[in-house]
């Protein structure tokens, strides 16, 4: 079954055409997802990196305050 527009569509009602492009919706809806979650991986990464650098650097500024 796929929903397009609000309207459900049996895998039956489908000609052999439709059924193909019907299970590539599917891909790239999946493909969708995989994408959000990649990006939302990328972005808890970059803010994991700049902590480090943040949390190198702030000794080195703590330094810099005392002299």
């Amino acid at each position: 079954m796929i929903t397009i527009d609000e309207i459900e569509y049996t895998e039956e009602d489908l000609s052999e055409d439709a059924k193909i492009r019907a299970r590539r919706i599917g891909e790239l809806r999946a493909e969708i997802v995989r994408l959000i979650l990649a990006q939302q991986e990328a972005e808890q990464s970059i803010r994991f990196h700049a902590q480090q650098i943040k949390a190198e650097m702030e000794p080195e500024e703590a330094e810099i305050i005392e002299e």
